[in-house]
């Protein structure tokens, strides 16, 4: 009999544990089925050109390209997806990176399957391992299947560029911050300081880790205070200023490591007559003989280490702004709601749903701390130190959730001030912590009625999977109904919200329906760097060359981006065809307009004298 209960015990974990390990690698190859499914109906994007481009004279120099940070990327995405497909292929060199090849898709397609495989997978398996080990079974389930089925999230798993990596690394470093703040030993802040370096060498948007490390140093001090005095403030302080001071010391070296010790030229770039009055070497140093051996040692002699060069280059775009495309205006800085309105639209019902549950957990949570805090301060005055404030196994307050809350608030409000309004991208680490904290906290909340927590997790999922397939493999273009789906986003947002040149298959595609006597008299005016023939496509090209006779022209292939105005240079050649209704479409991307009434003919009359009116300007200023 009891050997008979042992073996029952033995199969029923043996089914457990399949099951428990069997999910994620379910979840995996749904992820990865879905992104071939992009990357086999997807041309190269923008960044996806110059980060190839990069790679290969990375392979051909022996060296990290300088044109990596010299230009704000990060080099570790392109070492880890780009540098394996380059060494294949055995490097080569190009004048202009933001030019594409015949042999780009490729390679592009190789390292878009390894962001798939090391990036995409990972991420849903740190989620789904993260609350598996906080909250149980169902709710790693859900947040996997979250991720799984989000079509922003799959976007950007099937693109070989940095905001996937980012996300990986990002929530790396705050498990690990995590982790320091139980257990705040030098042995954890070295960890910290390695994997805050790796984040911020992926994307230099992370170094929005920095004030978060800083509050949480200073909230582990607050907690070993009892009680708060005026005396406290400036010892807490000094243990402040040198645990951080110590942090920054370990980062830098190990930030510069992770670009692996590469500069980007001089560190003055001019020379000392060349320096305008109003540069910042001469409103410092003024003119004069000392300043002038400064600013000649440094224009000479000393290098720009790459991740100065790259922070730099962010701060200094970030100043200057960035063409950007919101709801029909277009402006050069931006707006402070783009990010709201780019999260209201392009989100799914369920991320919406998420958003508003994670506001209100958010306050409860906060209240609750609050609350827990001033009673064990007046309750417990004598205890451990360690013991007061936010206990690693109490509740409500526990780290994890305070962390992944506090990233989002300190990301979001970095993305409230930018003036880079390019994409939604920007905020795509934000779902996998919104999915983190808000699953997390309503199993806290409702872990005594789990048939609810099932009935909800099943409706979420079902859902989630229904908005993904309706815009399937068009991820990147998604658009949730309230504006009509990917069909009216081009009313809304550009760039790599909707139109980043990824739809030259599907050009093919569209070409091919027309009739056969006038396929090849297309004009084309693409957004992107995929080089057309790549994908057999002869059309006419507007940007290399303008046509002297109209007439000869049949049909006109618009991106997007150009027909609502965005790029254009203040010129929006093609308002005209803005009142015209297409006769096809690539993707939602790029439109094709019948050029014979007399309404299109007169559009593109003006756009093409408004193109040789750029074109002439242009050869001027060269």
């Amino acid at each position: 009999m009891r050997t008979q209960i042992s073996k029952e015990k033995s199969l029923k974990t043996k089914g457990w544990n399949f099951l428990i390990w069997g999910t994620p690698l379910l979840f995996a190859a749904v992820i990865l089925a879905q992104t071939t499914a992009f990357r086999s109906s997807k041309s190269p994007t923008y960044d996806e050109t110059y980060f190839l481009g990069t790679a290969l004279a990375t392979v051909q120099q022996g060296s990290l390209d300088e044109r990596i940070s010299g230009a704000g990327v990060a080099p570790v995405p392109i070492l880890l997806n780009y540098l394996p497909v380059a060494w294949r292929s055995g490097g080569g060199t190009r004048s202009d990176l933001w030019q594409g090849e015949v042999t780009d898709p490729r390679l592009i397609n190789q390292a878009r399957f390894l962001t798939a495989l090391l990036i995409g997978v990972p991420i849903m398996l740190l989620i789904y391992c993260w609350l598996y080990l906080r909250r149980g079974y169902a709710a790693g389930f859900l947040g996997a299947a979250l991720v799984t089925f989000s079509p922003t999230m799959i976007a950007h798993f099937s693109l070989a560029t940095t905001d996937a990596c980012f996300t990986l690394t990002a929530l790396i470093a705050l498990a690990v911050l995590t982790r320091y703040w139980k257990i705040p030993t030098t042995r954890n802040l070295c960890w910290l300081s390695l994997a805050v370096s790796l984040a911020i060498s992926t994307k230099y948007s992370g170094i929005f880790l920095l004030p978060c490390t800083l509050i949480v140093m200073t909230l582990t001090g607050l907690m070993r205070q009892v009680p708060i005095t005026r005396n406290v403030i400036w010892p807490l302080m000094k243990q402040v200023g040198w645990g951080f001071t110590l942090f920054l010391v370990l980062l830098i070296p190990l930030t510069w490591a992770f670009h692996l010790f590469s500069f980007t030229g001089p560190l003055k770039t001019v020379s000392y007559e060349e320096t305008p009055d109003y540069s910042a070497w001469v409103r410092v140093l003024g003119r004069g003989p000392v300043a002038q051996q400064i600013m000649e040692v440094s224009h000479s002699t000393l290098k720009r280490p790459a991740p100065f060069a790259g922070v730099l280059f962010q701060f200094l775009h970030n100043a200057g702004g960035h063409d950007a495309y919101l709801m029909g205006a277009v402006s050069e800085h931006g707006w402070w709601y783009y990010f709201p309105v780019a999260w209201s639209l392009k989100s799914t019902p369920v991320e919406l749903l998420f958003t508003l549950l994670a506001f209100c957990l958010a306050f409860c949570l906060l209240f609750e701390t609050w609350q827990s805090v001033r009673y064990r301060r007046a309750s417990m005055p004598t205890v451990d130190q360690n013991r007061i404030g936010l206990d690693a196994d109490s509740e409500p307050t526990s780290h994890a959730p305070l962390i992944w809350l506090l990233a989002m608030v300190v990301l979001f409000g970095m993305a409230l001030t930018s003036r880079l309004n390019l994409g939604q991208r920007y905020l795509l680490t934000l779902y996998p912590l919104m999915f983190l904290f808000t699953i997390d906290q309503i199993w806290r909340w409702f872990q005594f009625r789990a048939w609810l927590l099932y009935a909800f997790g099943c409706l979420c999922i079902c859902f989630q999977f229904l908005s993904i397939t309706s815009v399937q493999p068009n991820y990147l273009s998604y658009f949730n109904d309230s504006i009509g789906g990917p069909a009216g986003g081009r009313f809304y947002l550009l760039d790599s919200n909707l139109d980043w040149g990824q739809d030259l298959p599907a050009l093919k595609t569209a070409l091919e329906q027309l009739p056969s006597e006038n396929r090849d008299r297309t004009l084309l005016y693409y957004f992107g760097t995929g080089d057309p023939q790549a994908y057999g496509i002869s059309t006419f090209n507007l940007k290399q060359n303008l046509p002297e006779n109209l007439d000869d022209w049949k049909y006109l292939a618009l991106s997007a981006n150009y027909l609502q105005g965005l790029y254009t240079e203040a010129k929006d050649p093609f308002a005209g065809f803005r009142t015209i209704q297409p006769v096809g479409q690539a993707g939602y991307t790029i439109y094709l307009f019948d050029l014979a009434t007399p309404q299109a003919r007169e559009a593109v009359r003006h756009a093409v004298d408004i193109l040789r009116e750029m074109q002439k300007q242009e050869q001027a200023s060269e």
